[in-house]
Parts: structure tokens; sequence; C-alpha cells
């Protein structure tokens, strides 16, 4: 159901602000918008300021926090998406001496990262500087010489296209004052080393400029290149110690990430704290603000304003405003509200439509599915879910109560298609044993499909006449009663009397009600027009309609070829995993065989059940009737990701 909300109008002190909306985000209960709908707010919003959010600085705080937490994240003994979050009392986390604990640990942590990191980068750079004095290591010579007092020192390393003998060639025939030595040589260059007199530098550099060299920087080493190259290594295994204990270090801090987390969520919360406050507008000395509450919470937020000197209000909702939306059901179909939002929530004056559809989506989903033996692995992973991971409300606890009651309904649809892992019970019997095992069904898909066919096409006209019937309730509750019952009742009347046209022992009944229903609507979906011959031509187009209906039936065809599709690749599966024989190879071939098809058929058929299940809801059965576009309800509280924010301090 949908909640009904009432308008929240505040005006207190501003002393009493910071007060009030801690007890408001506590609670849980207020979503805080702006006071532009305050009765007269165009006469005082010249003398009001709006409020400004200070969040720049907390969400730098804020990706510190991230950063250490992502740092310490791998060594944590209870860690990962699944690890359960800790409970707290909303006092403590406005806790200043435990968020400074909390920032000091952060820091430090960060700190050991930027150490380890600029260990990791030393350790990278002496690698980067071995590589390149490998070549040079067998020569004999400080590498720091570059001259002496008459001559000239060069270190060059030459291209693979340049020709050394064509080089030493033109350096002798420059001048007899040159010496040019071949250190290594590879097929990517040669490592050589020139020695000149001063005298005749001019005429050495113009011919080393005709050829393709370069001139390694060596202006950082002293002593030879092995000298040089050993100090490299020797730091090389210094830099990784030293980042190993600091790693250490890194370890001994995330036994205390639960701290680091926590301070996450105080910073959060000051964040969101933060943004409420450009909803708010005042002046020197009193503040303003507007919200929606449901009428449940209309007493809780009573109590805590009148415990203040402030001016408050609750009124229903005005024509023209747009409350937001927020759906209440009982604990079984609360976890299919999943499925209504990931298509739209309902408008405020709509229907919400999940304690109809879930029953639908249940029924349907088992017989896409249909295999007892999948539906059994499905209730399992998901049952214990919810029992060892104990997660809280949102997704994935939907998500795995879900898979707790679609898993049951596969299984009672898998025993119904006498569907066990597909054949694997009479497969296995034949291949191995010589003998065949009849498997009790109801409904045999693959010799039997028109009748699991009929079924679906049962099943989905009582979906469909389902959201036609909602269409008149909600017709009926805003007014228009008639009109719901002459432009939906008598499609009822009408698509219930041709098929019984096809049975001679209703043939009698369904003629009466196929003419009937065909002759209201053409009397009556033309009455909004004026002239009466365009109510006649109206009338008689609106039975065109009956496509749009017969192809609304025919959309539930995909029930039986989903089931069909799955158990046809689960037996190929058995037949493939049984084609080696009863034998030790046969049978770790069938196992492996077996448990990769079935993972991979059970993702892919669970995956489309899924999907055209909730297909049927947002087409078929929406269209009917659904009203999308409603605005979520999100109130004023602490968001925290880490931390379970107790309620205890609330009764």
């Amino acid at each position: 159901m949908i909640l009904k909300m009432q308008k929240l109008t505040l005006i207190g002190f501003l002393a009493e602000k910071e007060a009030i909306l801690q007890d408001l985000m506590k609670k849980k209960c207020v979503q805080i918008e702006g006071p532009e709908n305050i009765r007269d707010y165009d006469s005082i919003a010249q003398m009001t300021v709006a409020g400004v959010a200070q969040t720049y600085e907390l969400e730098q705080e804020l990706a510190q926090f991230t950063s250490a937490i992502r740092a310490v994240s791998p060594y944590e003994e209870n860690g990962g998406m699944f690890a359960k979050k800790d409970v707290a009392d909303f006092s403590a986390m406005l806790d200043k001496s435990l968020y400074k604990e909390a920032v000091q640990l952060r820091d430090e942590v960060n700190g050991i990262v930027k150490q380890i990191a600029e260990q990791k980068n030393a350790g990278a750079r002496a690698q980067l500087q071995i590589a390149a004095l490998e070549p040079w290591k067998d020569l004999d010579l400080d590498l720091s010489v570059t001259q002496t007092r008459s001559c000239s020192v060069l270190y060059l390393t030459a291209g693979a296209d340049v020709n050394l003998e064509e080089l030493q060639k033109q350096l002798e025939e420059a001048t007899p004052l040159c010496y040019l030595h071949k250190v290594s040589s590879s097929a990517e260059a040669s490592c050589l080393i020139l020695i000149y007199h001063k005298q005749v530098h001019d005429a050495v550099m113009g011919v080393v400029k005709g050829f393709n060299t370069n001139r390694p920087d060596f202006a950082s080493f002293k002593g030879s290149a092995a000298e040089n190259i050993s100090s490299l290594k020797n730091k090389m295994e210094a830099c990784s110690k030293e980042a190993q204990r600091l790693t250490e270090q890194l370890k001994v801090a995330a036994k205390s990430s639960k701290l680091l987390k926590t301070g996450f969520d105080m910073v959060t919360l000051q964040i969101d704290d933060q943004k409420v406050r450009e909803n708010i507008f005042q002046t020197q000395s009193v503040f303003a603000l507007t919200g929606w509450i449901t009428e449940n919470d209309a007493n809780k937020v009573k109590k805590v304003l009148d415990k203040y000197s402030c001016y408050y209000t609750l009124e229903q909702p005005q024509e023209g405003e747009d409350p937001p939306v927020k759906l209440k059901n009982s604990k079984f179909v609360k976890p299919y509200e999943l499925i209504t939002e990931m298509y739209s929530l309902p408008t405020p004056d709509g229907i919400d439509p999940t304690p109809m559809l879930t029953p639908f989506f249940i029924v349907f989903f088992g017989m896409m599915l249909a295999d007892a033996g999948y539906g059994l692995v499905i209730f399992l992973l998901c049952l214990i879910g919810l029992k060892k991971l104990k997660p809280d409300e949102g997704f994935l606890k939907s998500a795995m109560q879900i898979g707790v009651s679609c898993g049951l309904s596969t299984i009672f649809w898998g025993i119904i298609y006498g569907g066990y892992f597909g054949n694997l019970v009479t497969q296995v019997a034949e291949s191995w044993f010589g003998k065949t095992v009849t498997v009790p069904l109801v409904l045999d898909p693959l010799n039997d499909p028109m009748s699991v066919m009929i079924l679906s096409f049962v099943l989905g006209a009582i979906h469909l006449f389902t959201g036609m019937g909602i269409k008149i309730y909600m017709m009926a509750k805003r007014g228009h009663l008639l009109d719901g019952l002459m432009d939906i009742g008598l499609w009822y009347v009408l698509l219930v009397g041709l098929p019984m046209l096809a049975l001679p022992a209703t043939a009698g009944v369904g003629k009466v009600l196929s003419i009937v229903g065909a002759a209201g609507l053409i009397l009556t979906q033309g009455r909004h027009e004026k002239n009466i011959f365009m109510k006649l031509i109206k009338g008689v187009m609106s039975l065109y309609d009956i496509t749009s209906y017969l192809s609304d039936v025919l959309s539930y065809a995909r029930i039986l070829a989903l089931g069909l599709a799955g158990g046809v690749i689960a037996n190929v599966i058995n037949i493939m995993g049984t084609m080696p024989g009863f034998n030790i190879i046969g049978i770790i071939a069938f196992v492996l065989i077996f448990l990769g098809g079935s993972a991979f058929n059970l993702a892919i058929s669970g995956l489309g059940a899924y999907v055209h299940t909730s297909r049927l809801q947002y087409v078929e059965f929406f269209g009917k009737f659904y009203e999308a576009g409603g605005k979520p309800f999100k109130p004023f509280k602490a968001n925290t990701k880490y931390t379970l924010i107790s309620d205890k301090e609330d009764k």
C-alpha cells in the first residue's frame, strides 16, 4: 500500500536549529525540502537567506578515509562486501573524541601508504638504472670521469643502423688524436667510449653528429658500472625490505579498521547534515523549512518538536503538490517492492501493485525455470545467505528473500513437470545401468506442450483480468465507477464470451456474452463524441483493441518456451556427461560436465526467467492499470555505509 503523506512546515529559533535537526535525523522519518511552500512565503522571502552547505572540506576528509580503508582492506580478517555492519547508537556517531582517534589512525595509515609508494618508486628507479648500466658493466672505468687535463671522454650508444666500421674510418680520417672502443653490442644498440684530445673536439663532434648516437647520462654515478649496479641492487633489496616492514604496519592497522569505517560514517553523517542546510532558510534569529512525513510518523514528529519553542503545522497535500511515495507491505510482499521500484514507483494517488504482482511473479518464475534441482539450489543458496550473512535491509536482502520464494516455486513446478536437473535420473539409469526409470509427473512439456501452453494462457488471462479489475477499482475510487464498467467491464464480458464459443457445452452462453460485450462497447466507447455518427464509428473502431488483448495473451507463451529451453539444455548436458560410460574416467568426466553445464544452465535460465517474468509484469500487467512516476521518499537520516545506527535511543 501507499502510505499517506502529510506536509510539515516548521519555523523555529536559530539557537535550537542544530538540536532540532539532530533529533529529526535520529528519527529518520522526515524528508526535508525548501520552505517555498510556506504560506505567504513571497512576502518573507526577502528577509531570509538560503542555507549554504559547507561540504567541500568534509568531502576531502571522506576521500582520505576512503583511501585508508582501501589500504587496509586486503588485510582485514572479516572484510569484503558481505561483512556484517557494526551497530552503534546515534550519539556515538557524534563523539568528537572517537572521531579524533579515527582521524589519527587514518593519517597514520595514509602516511604508511605514502612511504610504501616512495619505497616502491625508489626500487623501480633503481631497477631502471640497473637496466641502463648493464651494457656498461664490463667497462672498468669510473663513469664520473668525463675528461682529463688534455683529453675528453665521451660515452655513446649507437643505434642498430649505425655502421661502426664507417664511424671508425671517418674518425681516423678526421684526426689521429682519438680512440673509439666498443664496450658491448646487442641487436638494439652498441655501447661505445670515445676518447679524444680536446684540441680536435670540433672535428670529432662533426663526425659523431653524422651518426645515430645518444649520450647516456652518468652524471649521478661514481665508480664503475659494475660497482654502481651492485650498489643499486643493494638499494632495491633495502627498498623491498622497508616496503615489507611498512606493509606489516598496515596489517597491524587493519585490526583497527572498524575505527576507520566509523570515522568514514561520521563524516558521511556530517555531509548529509550539511546538504540538508541548502533547503533551510533563515534570518538572524529564526529558520524555516518544509518537508514530508507519513501519517504513521506524525505522532513521532510531534513528540520531537513539542520539546522546542518552535511553530509547526502538519497538513494534507494540497492540489498541485507532488508528495513523495513510500510503500508499506507485509513481510512476505515487501521484498517484491524491489520489482516495482525497478520499473517506477506509483504516483501518490495511484495504487501499489506489489501485493498483486507478487503471487504472479512467483508462479511465472517457477514455471519458466521449472526444475526441482535448480529450484533447490536457488532456495538453499538464498536461505543460507539470509541465515549466515544476515544482510541489512536493502537490495541484497530483498533479492535473497525473492530467491527463497521463487526457489520453492521452481521446486513445485519441477515436480509437476518431472524435472530434476533435467532428465538426470532417467538418463543415468539408462546409459549406465541399462534400466528404464519413470519419473512421476503431472504435465510433460516436452511430449505434451499444448497442455502447458493452455495452462500458460489461462494464467495469463487471469493475470490480465486482475490488472483490468484493478483499473476498475481505481476509477471507482475516483468517482468514475460507471466509466470503469463501460470501458473495462464490457471487455470482461466480451473476452470471457469469446473463448466459450470454442466449447460446445458453453457455446450458447459464450455467444450471448460476446454479443452483449461487443454491442455494449459499440454503444458506449464513443459516448464522449457529440456527433451521433462519430459515436457509432468510434464504438465500432474500439473493437479493434481485441488484437491488443490477443497479443497480450500470446505473450504468455514465453512461459512454455523458457521452460522447454532450460529443460532441453539440461537434458543435453546429461547426455554429454554420460557419453564416456560408467568407469572412473567416465564418472570424473560426468561430474565435471554436469557441474559446469548445470551452473551455466542455471545462470542463463535463471536470468531468462527473471527478465521475462519481470517483462510480463511491466508490459502486460502494468499496461492495464499502472500509473508510474512517483518520487521515492528520502527521509533525512544518517546514510552510513559501515555502521548500522541503532534505534534503541528512540524507544
